[in-house]
């Protein structure tokens, strides 16, 4: 899938049941979990997730985010799940 999102846009705090993949295009972002963040800008490494942690993605620097993103996972089960149960730290900055 594509994302295209503005800086300092957040996304829900969610789960994935398989690993997710994404290329940064332009702009930041910024991936919090449990285990700290995870940083992908335009040009840089994909970034790559485990399934299973909580995760909070954020938009981050100064311009439009584009990315293209993967998640991996059997088709008996929902690729992304909105959770309440876990809080961020507020380690991405906007």
């Amino acid at each position: 899938m594509e994302a295209v999102t503005n800086p300092g846009m957040t996304s829900a705090i969610h789960v994935h049941s398989g690993p997710e993949a994404w290329y940064t295009l332009a702009g930041e972002t910024c991936l919090e979990t449990p285990d700290g963040k995870l940083v992908g800008s335009a040009g840089g490494a994909p970034v790559i997730v485990p399934g299973g942690p909580p995760m909070l993605l954020t938009a981050t620097g100064t311009e439009q985010r584009r990315a293209l993103t993967l998640i991996l996972h059997e088709s008996s089960k929902p690729p992304t799940t909105v959770i309440h149960d876990w809080t961020p730290k507020g380690l991405c900055h906007p």
